[in-house]
């Protein structure tokens, strides 16, 4: 079928179903609802109650939607006349797909709530629409605009595990394709609104009739691809006054096995007896959405069905029909998703020794952590908007330099993948999944790399320039990531490591080192609540030339002349762990900051929240730090002791692994008693006995955390 709609003519002036405000006017309240041939409660609900505040999950086996996670559809709690929420689904923690028409209406400043997997009812507000040039033209407001916006949330709307993830169905036979009949036939779920503010949303199943472009000359531009299903027949649902701005989804099996939920687009409106949707599964709606995704670190998850799977017989080229198990006349794969299968595939060395594109790859899982696969050769293998995704316990080796050509997703997986060069081409890397993810050599080029995963280890001296964030997990640099713009460590994320780091924001953490070590930096940006972790097993200086094993926490900031752009307030947390055996009166640690700048800096970090662990095992260990249990030091435990004293001392001559620093400034923290009768020598020994008491497993006195100076 021709991807024109040329045999079928829409009147737009008939377009009323959807729509919640046309020209700025609203419509009379009605009693509507997503109208779904043969409707039922059982069926067809999402909620059985509770919705919206303590929305109850519809577990009857016979609903439509029973096989598919719905966490990450959510719901607007701005309302307009009497319509029910209107359904939102994320593409990301911070991203969710709407219609413009709906946000032209002035409900822009929206929030969105989720239930997230654990029953937790989530939300955060909505900062921004980004208009993404494509869907059926539409006009409210005043405005003429394509319907497909993206949504971004003022910050995620939680961590990334707790709410789903989903892919866009790619079914193109190639990436630059608009074939867009390819759809046609295809099973939806279309989703919408209740009858009332708080009746549950429901969910309905729909054929595609026609996927195209639009002709017809009462729209301004006629070549915008959508998606059409009839508004009667079996199965059909019928899109009425307020469901417009809620996603079209499909079902799909992806390469596993598993079933899980896909966004094709959202609703736009009715016209002639077709519901139409404006189609988000389109090459350049998707380019326009992961490049809006790339401002604030996030990926669009591109997902596709593999049109062929890696045999590894005959041949282990890359290049070569005979190893993908092709009979002559084929030719190997390219710009398709292609599946790896370790309990099939004869050889899983897969040979890179020419330059390969390809959209995507999968790693079946194999029920062994012992079948992964193996990339190497001196040529390019250049991975699409399809990313990759590990599936399997084994752990995915590429050792032949990867290329980026496009903005991608990887879900590493439980066996994680190891990578070694990596050139990003400009655009951005985002690194998911339960395993760890390493990267051995450099990244090179102008674009990002984004962690929303358990473990990035980043070892190789690398030169690209885009930025860095940390939405979840903990990314270590043991290598050079310094020409990085910078790192933005999202709240509940953690960076490690002792390499070389830019400048670091955000509301995360900064834990040096290795446990413990040095991590150099240009600067911190402590204004959104920068937290900070310091592990101290030794008392005096660190050992500054060994970044791997220097005995105390350094975090180095090199800049002449702003180390901190601001100073720290209470918002940030410095969890100091001295990990030692005794402490006596008038001990002296250093470490912590360290600033290349020979200025004092104690006015940028005095106003932060310190809390001082010591160490300990046994009952009562109140936290545990990289594996080690401590107990909250505090003077209402230890009579008399009064202050962990806060100061910094000159370091003239710290010479670090790079170089002497002649004029440096360190953080140091002295034990000193409190201003009253007690004598110092009593008290030393008052010290000793109750950390030698915490450290038999006596379980401590836990007062209120406050700041100390």
């Amino acid at each position: 079928m021709s991807n024109q709609m040329s045999a079928t003519r829409f009147d737009w002036s008939l377009w009323l179903a959807c729509a919640c405000l046309i020209g700025g006017g609203a419509f009379p309240p009605r009693a509507l609802a997503l109208d779904v041939t043969g409707y039922s409660t059982t069926v067809n609900d999402r909620f059985t109650g509770g919705f919206p505040s303590n929305p109850t999950p519809n577990a009857a086996a016979g609903f439509v939607g029973a096989a598919y996670d719905w966490s990450g559809v959510g719901w607007s709690t701005t309302t307009y006349a009497a319509s029910s929420y209107k359904g939102l689904v994320l593409l990301s923690p911070r991203h969710f797909l709407t219609a413009q028409h709906y946000e032209n209406g002035g409900l822009s400043t929206q929030a969105v709530a989720a239930r997230a997997n654990d029953g937790r009812i989530v939300s955060q507000t909505n900062v921004g629409i980004h208009n993404l040039g494509y869907g059926a033209i539409v006009t409210n407001g005043g405005v003429t605009a394509n319907d497909l916006a993206l949504g971004t949330l003022a910050a995620p709307i939680s961590r990334p595990t707790s709410v789903a993830r989903y892919g866009v169905l790619d079914l193109f036979p190639t990436s630059a394709s608009t074939n867009y009949g390819v759809y046609n036939g295809l099973s939806l779920l279309a989703y919408g609104r209740g009858t009332a503010t708080n009746d549950s949303p429901r969910v309905g199943a729909a054929v595609v009739n026609q996927a195209g472009v639009l002709s017809s000359g009462t729209i301004a531009d006629p070549t915008q691809p959508v998606i059409l299903t009839l508004q009667s027949g079996t199965p059909s649902v019928q899109l009425v006054e307020g469901d417009s701005g809620s996603p079209l989804l499909s079902g799909w099996t992806n390469p596993n096995g598993g079933t899980e939920l896909t966004v094709l687009g959202v609703n736009s409106g009715v016209s002639s007896g077709y519901n139409i949707m404006s189609l988000l599964a389109a090459p350049g709606a998707m380019a326009n959405a992961t490049d809006a995704m790339a401002t604030t670190g996030y990926a669009l998850r591109v997902v596709g069905n593999p049109s062929a799977t890696w045999a590894g017989n005959t041949s282990t080229s890359i290049g070569a029909r005979q190893a993908w198990g092709i009979s002559a006349p084929g030719s190997a794969p390219a710009d398709v998703y292609v599946l790896f299968n370790g309990t099939t595939a004869s050889n899983r060395s897969v040979a890179v020794d020419s330059n390969r594109s390809l959209r995507g790859l999968s790693f079946k899982s194999t029920g062994s952590g012992t079948l992964g696969f193996t990339f190497s050769g001196a040529s390019v293998l250049t991975l699409g908007r399809g990313g990759l995704t590990n599936y399997d316990a084994s752990r995915q080796t590429l050792s032949s330099t990867i290329a980026l050509g496009d903005s991608q997703y990887w879900d590493v997986g439980p066996g994680g993948v190891t990578a070694a060069a990596i050139n990003t081409n400009g655009w951005l890397l985002e690194i998911a999944g339960s395993g760890t993810a390493r990267i051995t050599g450099a990244v090179s080029g102008t674009g990002g790399l984004a962690l929303s995963g358990h473990r990035l280890e980043l070892t190789g001296s690398s030169g690209y320039t885009g930025g860095t964030w940390v939405h979840s997990g903990s990314l270590v640099v043991n290598g050079d990531i310094a020409a990085s713009s910078g790192v933005a460590i999202d709240a509940g994320a953690v960076l490690g490591g002792s390499g070389r780091v830019g400048s670091i924001s955000g509301s995360g953490a900064v834990g040096p080192g290795n446990s413990p070590g040095i991590l150099t930096a240009k600067s911190v940006n402590p204004t959104d609540g920068l937290d900070f972790n310091f592990e101290f097993s030794k008392t005096g200086a660190p050992i500054w030339g060994t970044g791997t094993a220097s005995g105390n926490d350094v975090l180095r900031l090199t800049d002449a002349s702003q180390p901190f752009t601001a100073s720290l307030g209470s918002a940030s947390a410095i969890d100091i762990y001295l990990g030692v055996t005794s402490l006596t009166l008038n001990d002296t640690f250093l470490g912590g900051f360290f600033t290349d700048k020979s200025a004092d800096f104690l006015a940028s970090i005095q106003g932060a929240t310190f809390t001082y662990y010591v160490l300990g095992d046994g009952l009562g260990t109140a936290r545990s730090y990289n594996g080690q249990g401590y107990y909250l030091l505090d003077a209402a435990f230890l009579p008399g002791f009064e202050n962990v004293l806060v100061s910094t001392a000159s370091a003239a001559s710290a010479t670090f692994a790079g170089g002497t620093v002649t004029n440096g400034q360190v953080m140091q923290l002295a034990v000193v008693p409190e201003p009253a009768t007690v004598g110092l020598a009593a008290l030393g020994a008052a010290i000793v006995a109750a950390v030698a008491r915490r450290r038999a497993g006596r379980p401590p006195h836990v007062p209120t955390r406050r700041r100390r100076s």
